[in-house]
């Protein structure tokens, strides 16, 4: 097999929050679910401000049961969502949940209860990596240009970790295998921009639990490959 690439990791940062995951129109409801009054003239900055302040008014564990009820109440049930809300101060949800489908929705509630309880709620740590990707061969070069999906991009962020890291350890069947549909989880924002025929600029957001293991690498090579049967990557415009 030829799908060699070679990997230069061009920067590392960790992430408290994710840039626009909270929207003014989500301050106003919250405010709004808070009984805050009118919000009239409000800039979004204001909005975040007084949604914090107002969060702050509550017990930590009854702020938390309102933001998740916010976020996720179409999937969870009202116990769910206290119990979740109790664990929220000791845990990083956003790593431990049993359900991989709510750790990005778990990071962003918990970015925000951070924000507005930093004593109280564990610091958020997401990872944000950005690689320049070069195809060595003409069958990693036809990848780069057609099947740039979460399945190969896991498998290429893998490649420069050792056996000890998370995602060695826990997913080697589907790292080895043909089919790795964790990888839509586990890549929550991928970014991706075309830098020639055989380079493309690679960014991803996820948790610090699956990327941290790249936090010192400068560049490796290694082999990658999609699904056998994959879809198109799923893209997020800036």
């Amino acid at each position: 097999m030829q799908n060699e690439f070679h990997v230069d990791v061009l920067t590392f940062s960790i992430l408290k929050e994710i840039a626009g995951v909270w929207t003014g129109k989500e301050f106003a409801d919250l405010l709004a679910q808070m009984e805050f009054g009118s919000i009239d003239g409000m800039s979004e900055d204001e909005l975040r401000e007084m949604c914090l302040l107002s969060l702050q008014d509550l017990a930590p564990e009854e702020a938390a049961a309102l933001v998740l009820k916010y976020r996720l109440g179409d999937r969870l049930k009202a116990g769910q969502i206290s119990n979740i809300a109790a664990d929220m101060p000791d845990e990083k949800l956003w790593e431990e949940y049993a359900d991989m489908t709510m750790h990005e929705q778990l990071f962003n509630v918990s970015s925000l209860l951070y924000m507005a309880f930093p004593n109280i709620f564990p610091e958020p740590d997401a990872v944000r990596v950005t690689v320049k990707v070069t195809a060595l061969h003409e069958t990693s070069r036809e990848i780069l240009q057609s099947a740039l999906n979460e399945s190969f991009l896991v498998r290429l962020l893998a490649g420069g970790m050792d056996d000890s890291a998370a995602l060695q350890r826990l997913f080697d069947e589907q790292l080895a295998g043909d089919s790795f549909p964790e990888a839509e989880l586990i890549i929550w924002i991928l970014r991706i921009e075309p830098a020639g025929e055989d380079t493309c600029i690679v960014d991803v957001i996820s948790s610090g639990a699956w990327l941290d293991p790249l936090r010192s690498t400068k560049s490796y090579s290694t082999q990658a490959f999609p699904d056998e049967a994959s879809e198109n990557v799923r893209r997020h415009d800036d």
